[in-house]
């Protein structure tokens, strides 16, 4: 390591091997090669990239090694195999026009053309010459000049292109090129393989066009980054020593029992990789929507069937971020839940999902008793869950709003306008779909124990007009008509701050969720209505379709309900809006 470059004294070896050496100890993400390994020429990102085969990897390093005049006693690999030839490899790659990025490379000259910036990373310097319409960029990730810096020519070209250490260019009108000839592929494949079996990939393709720019080239990119970023989602990061700090202290994820998670938009082995929505530049509000699964096959098979019409029927036109909870995935499973669309997926583990309070196990009658009821353990851990620890949840904490759908829970017919906007837009609180009773054995003693609580509080039982809405007068009894939230909007900061934690902590200290299975719509429809005035509160008009439920909403008038496999779809009792013109609504 001591060892001096070429055109090195001695004391500039030293000098140059401590700061290597210091930024290598210092910095969390150089141990995952990232940054400050860039500098070394010889794409050290790949290393983190889980596409890259392994061999190709083992190259990598190598060069790195040689590059850098580190000696390694011990090798797994054969370095000088690797090595030999790599400059030829590197030169023909180059002239055949293989690659628009050119390491160790930087654009000189003609300055009338050139104007500079400060960014953070390649990719921004990269995104900034493509707003501006640039031809030629380059990125200085070693701070020569004191801080990264991006340099775009507009308009004209460098004079001339010089080497340069550690430096990243690239060429942007070759690679425009290139994105026009690899756009063209799809439109012929599309051609090719038209046929009734290709409609969800022609409907996704359509969709795709509304949401990206209108430029072949960012499509390209976009489609390309997306499906890096599906990798990433897959893989559950092994925790090492250090990440957890890193991740949660800069809320980028978290590490829980012996992995870590990202957050959305995070991606990458230290969650430092932006994976941003196409619509989240356009909006002064941040949303997000979720799903609770188990590992089962029927809640993975219902996924992977409600994820597609999620992406065809809305979000492919207002790209939302979508979290999966879950109490443990396998890999298959999450890995045909993120390929079942091309919605952004994120998982998020829930830790306490099935602990149960002692004064339930350790007392025998009423660990008895908690055999008796005849919903599952889990459904009831999800009650509770979706009631309130849900909103406490770190995934959701960078979040305004959140929306709820069931793994079950689908549009059956096209979204016309985003709910999400219009909650924010009149500044609700609550947003729901439809109304629907209760079974009385569901919730045995909920409703005396919310009496109970609202006399503590002073709160009369009929004392606002949501209220009035759900307690009758003559015997202040609860109808049992509740919000139901298997799709619902919440704005986050109330439902995650007292009074609404208050009443749940409440009737979690009774053990109603484990006991009797107190569901997450009677009490979100009672807080609802002890505390929120009616213009806080939204009822929005889309098209759902849940179990035994299915309307398709005032946008679609001219369509009625019918089962799938009515009309040959699956699965075959899911809902669709059907109409002589089903298949252009559905596309």
């Amino acid at each position: 390591l001591g060892k001096a470059r070429k055109g090195e004294g001695p004391e500039q070896a030293t000098a140059s091997f401590a700061t290597w050496l210091r930024g290598w100890h210092c910095s969390p993400e150089s141990r995952f090669f990232s940054r400050l390994e860039l500098t070394a020429g010889s794409g050290m990102a790949k290393l983190a990239d889980p596409t890259v085969p392994r061999l190709e990897r083992e190259r990598v390093l190598c060069h790195f090694l040689d590059a850098q005049n580190i000696p390694v006693q011990r090798r797994n690999f054969d370095c000088e195999a690797h090595l030999a030839g790599f400059e030829q490899q590197a030169a023909a790659a180059a002239a055949a026009g293989q690659s628009c990025v050119r390491p160790d490379q930087r654009g000189w000259g003609n300055d009338a053309f050139a104007s500079e910036s400060l960014q953070d990373s390649v990719g921004e310097c990269e995104a900034h010459c493509t707003k501006m319409q640039c031809t030629y960029w380059t990125f200085d990730p070693t701070a020569m000049y004191g801080r990264p810096l991006c340099w775009i020519w507009v308009g004209g070209r460098p004079g001339e292109i010089k080497s340069e250490r550690g430096w990243i260019s690239g060429d942007a009108d070759c690679r425009r090129a290139k994105e026009q000839e690899a756009a063209q592929e799809p439109a012929k494949e599309a051609e090719s393989s038209h046929g009734p079996d290709s409609e969800d990939d022609e409907v996704e393709v359509a969709g795709q066009a509304e949401v990206a720019s209108p430029t072949a080239a960012s499509r390209t990119a976009s489609s390309s980054s997306r499906e890096l970023h599906k990798q990433w989602a897959v893989r559950q990061l092994k925790e090492v020593p250090g990440m957890r700090y890193f991740l949660e202290s800069g809320s980028r994820g978290r590490c829980v029992r012996d992995f870590c998670e990202c957050f959305p938009p995070y991606r990458g082995p230290l969650c430092e990789q932006v994976d941003a929505g196409a619509r989240d530049h356009e909006r002064n509000f941040s949303g997000v929507l979720h799903y609770l699964t188990s590992d089962d096959e029927i809640d993975i098979d219902d996924i992977r069937h409600s994820l597609p019409r999620l992406w065809r029927r809305f979000n492919r036109r207002f790209d939302y971020p979508v979290v999966i909870f879950n109490d443990g995935l396998s890999e298959a499973n999450r890995k045909a839940i993120v390929d079942a669309s091309k919605n952004r997926i994120w998982f998020a583990y829930v830790e306490d999902y099935l602990d149960l309070p002692a004064f339930l196990t350790d007392d025998p009658s009423q660990k008895a008793a908690l055999d008796e009821v005849k919903w599952s353990l889990g459904y009831r851990g999800m009650c509770r869950f979706r009631s309130g620890t849900i909103f406490l949840q770190p995934v959701l904490r960078n979040f305004d709003y959140a929306m709820t759908l069931d793994t079950d829970g689908y549009f059956p017919a096209e979204v016309a306008e985003d709910p999400i906007a219009a909650m924010h837009a009149g500044g609700y609180v609550y947003t729901w779909s439809h109304l629907l009773p209760d079974l009385p054995g569901a919730v045995r003693h909920f409703w005396e124990y919310s009496l109970m609580y609202m006399r503590m509080k002073g709160i009369e039982p009929r004392g606002t007009p949501i209220l009035r809405q759900f307690v009758r007068e003559e015997d202040v009894q609860w109808t049992y008509q509740l919000y139901m939230n298997d799709i619902e909007i919440v704005q986050l900061d109330w439902f995650r701050s007292d009074p609404y934690q208050d009443y749940f902590r409440y009737l979690d200290s009774i053990g109603g969720f484990w006991l009797h299975r107190w569901g997450d719509h009677a009490v979100r429809t009672i807080a609802v209505g002890m505390w929120l005035p009616e213009d806080k509160v939204f009822e929005m008009d889309v098209p759902y379709g849940h179990q035994n439920y299915c309307r398709c909403s005032g946008a679609h008038q001219h369509l009625s309900c019918v089962r799938e496999g009515d009309i040959g779809g699956v699965p075959e009792k899911w809902w669709i809006c059907a109409g002589e013109d089903t298949k252009e609504n559905d596309q």
